[in-house]
C-alpha cells in the first residue's frame, strides 16, 4: 500500500559529479507525492546542483565511512523519519545501504548504470577499491526488491552474475526535453561541426574520433571537432592534435553546465559517440548525451557498444559502426558532411523518438510505478 507521501532514502556515493546530472534531474522531477532525502559520502558541486535534503558524514570521517560502509547518524535518521524505500544509484552505492535495509527491513531498489556491472566481471574486480563491492554483490542481489538496468545488455549481464531474473528490469533514464529542445540546423553550414561530450577516459573513444577527423581532413573535407569534458587522457589527446597539425580544427571546451551542453549541441551538426570496451571491461549503458543530441535534432554516429544501439536507430536517427574502426567512422562522418538533407532528416527522426521513449517526465512516472509495485509487494 502506498503511503500518502512516499519518503525515499537515496544513496549515492558522491552527490554530485558533473557526469551524473541525470540523478539530479530525476530527483527534481518526482511528483509532489514523493520526498527524496540523499545520503552520500561527499557533497560535490553544490553550486551547480543545489539540493537541501542531503546527509553526509563530517569531512574528516569521509574516509572512515567509505571503508566501513556505515554511519551512525544515517541509522538514526532513517529510523526516526521512517523512510518507505531505499534507492541506490549504482551498485557500488548499494553497498552503503545494506546495514539499514537489513536493520529496518526496508525495500531496496538499485539502478545499475554501466561500470558497476562491468566491475563485477572485468579486471577491476581484483582492485582494492572494489573488493568490498564484489564481496557484497550477492547480498545486494538477495536483499534488493528490484534491480533496474539501464540497458538490455546490462540486464543480461546482471542475470549472468547471479541476480534473480525476476528482479531485474530495464529502466531507461529520460532527458529534459525542454532544456534539450529541438533546433533545426543550418543546412549549408561549413565547416561541419562534430562534438563529443564526456570524460576523457578510454571507454569514450576520443582518440578514435581524432583519428577519424584526421582522415576526413586528409580526404579534403572541411570539418571541426569540439570536446566537452575533462579527464586523465586530456594531455594525450592534446598531444595528438598538435602532432597532426589539427589545432585549428579541434577545440577543448572543458566542463560545462547542462544548459551550456545543450547550447553546444545546438551549435554542432553531429554528435560522435565512438565508445568501446577497454581492458578494464568498462562500458556504456544508455548513454545520456546520445539522447540529448537526438532531442536537439542532431544525428549521432555511435558504436555497436553497450546500450548505444538501443538509442540510435541505424540509418534513421544516425549511424552505428564497430568499435575502434576509424575507416568506417570517417566514412559516416563524410556521408553526413556531404548530405545536409540526411542530417536534417536524421535529426527530426531522433527528436521524434526521444519524445516517444525518453521524456524525463514520463520516465520518472515509470520509476514511480516501480516504487509503487515494490511497496505493494512488501506491504
Amino acid at each position: 500500500m502506498m503511503p500518502e507521501r512516499c519518503k525515499i532514502a537515496l544513496f549515492s556515493t558522491s552527490f554530485l559529479p558533473y557526469s551524473q546530472t541525470f540523478i539530479y534531474d530525476e530527483i527534481r522531477s518526482h511528483s509532489e507525492n514523493y520526498h527524496v532525502e540523499v545520503f552520500c559520502k561527499e557533497r560535490l558541486n553544490s553550486d551547480r546542483f543545489p539540493y537541501p535534503h542531503f546527509n553526509k558524514p563530517p569531512k574528516i570521517f569521509e574516509f572512515l565511512y567509505e571503508n566501513i560502509a556505515y554511519w551512525p547518524s544515517f541509522k538514526k535518521k532513517i529510523q526516526q523519519e521512517k523512510f518507505d524505500l531505499v534507492h541506490a544509484h549504482f551498485g557500488t552505492g548499494a553497498v552503503y545501504t545494506l546495514p539499514y535495509v537489513k536493520k529496518f527491513n526496508l525495500p531496496l531498489v538499485v539502478t545499475f548504470h554501466g561500470y558497476d556491472v562491468s566491475d563485477l566481471m572485468g579486471i577491476n574486480r581484483f582492485t582494492p577499491k572494489r573488493w568490498r563491492y564484489n564481496l557484497k554483490a550477492p547480498s545486494i542481489f538477495k536483499h534488493a526488491s528490484l534491480l533496474l538496468a539501464a540497458s538490455e545488455e546490462l540486464r543480461a549481464m546482471l542475470i549472468e552474475l547471479g541476480a534473480p531474473k525476476e528482479k531485474v528490469k530495464v529502466y531507461r533514464l529520460g532527458i529534459d526535453l525542454d532544456r534539450f529542445s529541438y533546433e533545426e540546423p543550418s543546412p549549408q553550414k561549413s565547416p561541419v561541426s562534430f562534438v563529443m561530450v564526456g570524460r576523457f577516459t578510454k571507454k569514450k573513444g576520443h582518440i578514435y574520433a581524432l583519428k577519424a577527423l584526421k582522415k576526413v581532413l586528409d580526404e579534403g573535407f572541411d570539418a571541426n571537432l569540439s570536446f566537452i569534458g575533462s579527464g586523465s587522457l586530456e594531455d594525450e589527446l592534446r598531444q595528438f592534435v598538435i602532432e597532426n597539425n589539427m589545432a585549428d580544427k579541434v577545440h577543448f571546451k572543458g566542463i560545462l553546465t547542462a544548459d551550456e551542453v545543450a547550447d553546444e549541441l545546438k551549435k554542432a551538426d553531429v554528435l560522435l559517440a565512438p565508445s568501446l570496451v577497454p581492458a578494464s571491461y568498462d562500458r556504456e549503458s544508455g548513454l545520456i548525451v546520445v539522447k540529448e543530441a537526438s532531442a536537439t535534432g542532431r544525428p549521432v554516429i555511435g558504436t555497436w557498444h553497450g546500450g548505444i544501439h538501443e538509442i540510435i536507430s541505424e540509418g534513421e536517427t544516425g549511424f552505428l559502426v564497430p568499435e575502434r574502426n576509424v575507416p568506417e567512422l570517417a566514412d559516416r562522418m563524410i556521408r553526413l558532411i556531404k548530405d545536409p538533407e540526411m542530417r536534417l532528416n536524421f535529426g527530426k527522426a531522433g527528436r521524434a523518438r526521444m519524445e516517444r521513449e525518453y521524456d524525463l517526465k514520463k520516465q520518472v512516472k515509470e520509476l514511480e510505478s516501480h516504487y509503487e509495485a515494490v511497496l505493494s509487494a512488501n506491504s
